[in-house]
């Protein structure tokens, strides 16, 4: 009997063990999932920066590759993972660009010359991407509630030479109707818009960091006409909310509060040939949040 609950013991162990092989994609422009432990096999699919990854079996197959001036060692591993589409997906990685250490995804959108990735942001473009990032010149995004664009690092990966890469920033200002807990935002009423301010870059070619914004730049308005906000409130939320602000004298006060509906990051691309290709992502922020 103490045989046979040892063996039950160590198969349980071995179980958690082999559970916790959880691993994270450290390649900075993503990872091939392959259908066969070679570079020579079909690709599957091309996991992002951060993806989780759960290894299933090692194959023992060594691999040295080039990255840049530095040779990374290591081997064909089996892995799992999931996605919006299939669920659970399996195939085969190197894992010379793997990391037990967890790392944040980045959201990035992709154009046709560059690829714009902002550092631990959780966002989530509106319609669909494809057709907007080759498309249109602006894209919109929203970001998650609780997220903040403040103190990030944006990269831009260029995908041919380039002379010149500018990022720019700005924002919005809504008014925003509070009560206790639900609010009406005027967003599709008078706005205040900063001036563009070009961010600062880093050392590193194609890094900058965003703006931190102050209370004072958060409350900038427009001047408006206080009868004519009165009207736009009672007009796009409705009675309840126009008896919280009907004996107000100016914006700002008391139910109505100004804060950042939106920032904006423009890209100027400048290519070998001196053409300027001008990009924008303009990121929808939840107010009274």
């Amino acid at each position: 009997m103490k045989k046979y609950i040892y063996i039950v013991a160590v198969l349980i162990t071995f179980n958690i063990a082999k559970a916790q092989e959880i691993r994270y994609v450290n390649a900075d422009n993503g990872l091939f999932l392959r259908d066969n432990p070679s570079q020579d096999s079909k690709r599957i699919d091309k996991l992002a920066y951060g993806t989780t990854l759960e290894i299933t079996e090692r194959t023992n197959l060594k691999l040295d590759v080039k990255d840049n001036n530095n040779i990374v060692s290591g081997e064909w591993v089996k892995v799992t993972y999931k996605d919006d589409i299939y669920n659970n997906r399996s195939g085969y990685v190197f894992n010379g660009f793997l990391t037990d250490n967890k790392i944040e995804k980045r959201f990035s959108v992709g154009f046709d010359d560059f690829t714009l990735e902002f550092e631990n942001l959780n966002a989530e473009i509106i319609g669909d991407e494809q057709i907007s990032t080759h498309s249109d010149n602006t894209v919109d995004a929203i970001l998650e509630i609780g997220e903040t664009l403040e103190g990030k690092t944006i990269r831009v990966r260029h995908h041919s030479k380039y002379k010149s890469i500018k990022v720019f920033q700005r924002h919005e200002n809504s008014i925003s109707i509070q009560a206790e807990g639900p609010h009406c935002d005027l967003i599709e009423w008078k706005h205040f818009y900063s001036a563009w301010t070009p961010l600062k870059s880093t050392k590193k070619t194609g890094i900058f960091e965003t703006i931190t914004y102050s209370n004072k730049a958060q409350n900038k308005f427009i001047n408006v006409d206080i009868s004519e906000f009165k009207n736009a409130v009672k007009e796009h939320c409705g009675d309840v909310w126009y008896n919280l602000i009907k004996d107000e004298k100016k914006i700002n006060k008391g139910a109505s509060t100004i804060g950042i509906s939106k920032i904006y990051f423009k890209v100027i691309f400048t290519t070998m040939y001196d053409e300027k290709i001008e990009k924008t992502i303009a990121f929808n922020v939840p107010m009274g949040c």
